[in-house]
């Protein structure tokens, strides 16, 4: 049996409103495979795949070049995870709706994605269909939220403290993945292209800002916050 859609928040479909057949979408995922599976699948269901990105900043370029209905983003993502470039993305009066999907059940990043205006929460376990359907839903403006996530979010919301925006800038959690990852200050600086003394002010920004003065910590708060992975 597929999965029905969970509306979350309604849209109505006017005329303005893109049957799935028409919309037009960007993949981002590190895994060659997935992405040529997804895309070979929603070519077949009728959708335009119009991009595909290897990570997260190239996604953000793709999406902001070709301004498509839906960008599907994998939540673990070199460059920008996920949540990040969703952020760089939806806070930046982008039209294009984001579905996130992810190989964990973590529903922090459900919470956190809803706060930023994500419409789609996948799983990578799930169905084929959950997909489609996410896609679906988030190119009429409606939301949906895989079936592993549903009671979850319905117990969590009404209580929870949801996160709201980070302290950090988008290029200090750029760096501070960067540092989680055992990069050093000369290494971020040649990964991002800025000057090595550029890189360590961003370092000592982070640790005033998150009140962490050790490397250690740092990486600890950057696996809690899902900047980068374990």
């Amino acid at each position: 049996m597929r999965p029905h859609l969970k509306r979350l928040s309604d849209a109505a479909h006017g005329s303005g409103a893109r049957q799935h057949g028409r919309a037009r979408v960007v993949i981002a995922d590190d895994h060659r495979m997935f992405l040529d599976a997804v895309s070979g699948l929603l070519t077949r269901r009728g959708f335009a795949v119009v991009g595909v990105a290897a990570d997260g900043e190239e996604a953000v370029r793709i999406v902001t070049a070709t301004q498509p209905d839906v960008a599907i983003l994998d939540l673990i993502m070199p460059s920008l995870n996920g949540l990040d470039a969703a952020r760089a993305l939806l806070t930046s009066a982008h039209e294009t709706a984001v579905v996130l999907v992810t190989g964990s059940g973590d529903l922090g990043f459900v919470l956190e994605g809803m706060t930023l205006g994500v419409r789609g929460f996948v799983v990578k376990t799930a169905a084929v269909e959950e997909l489609f359907d996410a896609v679906k839903a988030a190119s009429l403006g409606a939301t949906y939220v895989s079936p592993a996530f549903e009671e979850a979010v319905k117990a969590a919301l009404p209580t929870a403290r949801v996160v709201g925006a980070s302290p950090l800038t988008l290029r200090e959690r750029e760096v501070l993945r960067l540092i989680a990852e055992g990069k050093t200050s000369k290494q971020v600086a040649s990964a991002l292209r800025i000057a090595a003394k550029t890189a360590d002010t961003h370092r000592t920004r982070i640790m005033r800002k998150l009140d962490i003065h050790d490397v250690a910590g740092l990486v600890r708060y950057a696996i809690r916050e899902r900047i980068a992975s374990a």
